[in-house]
């Protein structure tokens, strides 16, 4: 006799249905308390928990039903913590510090009606989209020739593809990837070339039109040693035709320059131990770096370096107060900014230290640290745990993406200018992915390319 036809004959029918009820709840409750605690909600002590728990069940029902909706339509829809705000506009209303300005927005985000991701620049002041890129994925995907054991690339649907960190060209092209081959395609969103490998997070133009980006190197190193199955990223130099002019190991990076310890000998064994997520060359030389010098940024060891490749030297390094960063610049002729997500690694995820991120400015002349928008970030509750980029803007306010929830900000150290969302409905945006703010001088001319451009097919 089958077991379920057995627990069926000996259990009244009402305690069946208990214990299914007890399990939905307990699914619900503990998925709660995950995602408050993973987000560093200091309200919540142990009978705090019950009684919030309690208080946001009806709403915590219906938003696990909406997302399990629209889960089955593409991952990269996300949560939707600001209601409030649609595009440029906050409660119904387009904000004034978005209206004056006048920059530009090149926005990588999903797009519901389209069902996969595409890259739009908006004029900001008016949000008019001025260009759209839609590729044909199922064509990116036919590309697609190597595989990695630690990114998962074949199996990826078109609602499943990023267009990660598109670097937008003077020809009106962009450069973009995601876990998989870079790409580059032209105005109209035909594939003009494509580098075959493992090429992940930031795209950064050097000053010779080349393209710095982050890589994986497979067979590693180190697959020799005995237990190791390591993560070996690499920087890699790809020409302005999409050849590979140079790549190296960070870890033996580090090796050569007397950092082996840094690299393995802080705590248990990590085979993902650099999560290098930026590259970032310098455009002019100044008492502290050289023109071609290389800022990395190390996610997991919490560090950022300052490598020259002309000598294979790290001229400078250093481990915190950040934790875990992502994005990493130049500024000025001493300065280096620095978005710290400040979060903790667990096994289950990462929790928030302080309940918010920060934006960290290093004086190499003096190793002194600032964090100019701490409180700003504090109040607009910018907490993205994974992922996060910012760029310091000439007159001193930030651009921010908080890409773990979607949002786009542009923030002064005393207040918001403006925030930004990709609005599919009440309870979930557009997941984005790692925009770019670009002056007006930056945009200009390839605004007047592209409206020259004569797509001959439609854009899906």
């Amino acid at each position: 006799m089958k077991l379920e036809s057995l627990m069926m004959k000996k259990m009244p029918i009402w305690v069946f249905l208990l214990l299914i009820s007890l399990v939905l709840v307990g699914s619900v409750l503990f998925g709660w308390l995950v995602k408050h605690a993973l987000n560093g909600d200091e309200r919540l002590g142990e009978t705090g928990q019950v009684v919030l728990t309690i208080a946001d069940f009806p709403s915590l029902v219906k938003n696990t039903f909406s997302e399990l909706r629209r889960g089955d339509s593409s991952p990269l829809l996300v949560a939707n913590r600001f209601s409030q705000i649609d595009g440029f506009k906050k409660n119904g209303k387009v904000q004034p510090g978005a209206v004056n300005d006048d920059g530009y927005l090149l926005l990588s985000a999903y797009d519901d009606k389209k069902g996969q991701s595409t890259v739009k620049l908006m004029r900001i002041s008016d949000a008019r989209v001025l260009h759209e890129w839609v590729p044909d994925i199922r064509q990116l995907k036919k590309h697609q020739h190597t595989d990695s054991k630690f990114f998962n690339i074949t199996d990826l649907s078109p609602s499943d593809y990023r267009m990660i960190h598109p670097l937008l060209l003077d020809d009106g092209s962009i450069v973009f990837k995601y876990r998989g081959p870079l790409f580059k395609v032209n105005a109209c969103s035909d594939i003009e070339w494509e580098v075959d490998g493992v090429y992940h997070h930031s795209i950064e133009q050097d000053p010779d039109g080349s393209f710095w980006v982050s890589s994986v190197i497979e067979p590693s190193l180190y697959d020799k040693v005995k237990f190791i199955d390591f993560r070996d990223d690499a920087i890699t130099k790809i020409s302005p035709d999409g050849k590979v002019l140079f790549a190296k190991s960070v870890s033996q990076i580090l090796e050569e320059n007397g950092y082996r310890g840094l690299l393995f000998g802080a705590g248990l064994y990590d085979n993902d131990a650099i999560h290098l997520n930026d590259i970032q060359p310098a455009f002019y030389s100044s008492p502290y770096w050289e023109k071609g010098d290389l800022l990395l940024s190390l996610r997991d060891r919490s560090a950022v370096l300052l490598y020259r490749p002309s000598t294979n030297k790290i001229i400078w390094l250093k481990t915190g107060p950040w934790l875990n960063q992502h994005d990493v610049d130049f500024i000025g002729q001493s300065k280096i900014s620095i978005f710290g997500n400040d979060v903790i690694r667990t096994p289950v995820g990462s929790a928030l230290v302080g309940n918010h991120n920060n934006i960290y400015i290093v004086d190499l002349a003096d190793e002194h640290i600032s964090m100019p928008y701490s409180e700003t970030m504090k109040k607009s509750d910018v907490r993205t745990l994974s992922q996060g980029e910012q760029d310091i803007l000439d007159n001193g306010d930030v651009f921010i993406e908080e890409t773990d929830y979607a949002r786009i900000m542009r923030l002064s150290p005393e207040q918001v200018v403006w925030e930004f969302t990709v609005k599919v409905d009440d309870n979930t945006l557009g997941m984005t992915g790692w925009s770019r703010y670009l002056t007006k001088s930056q945009a200009s001319s390839i605004v007047s390319v592209l409206k020259g451009m004569k797509c001959t097919k439609k854009l899906k």
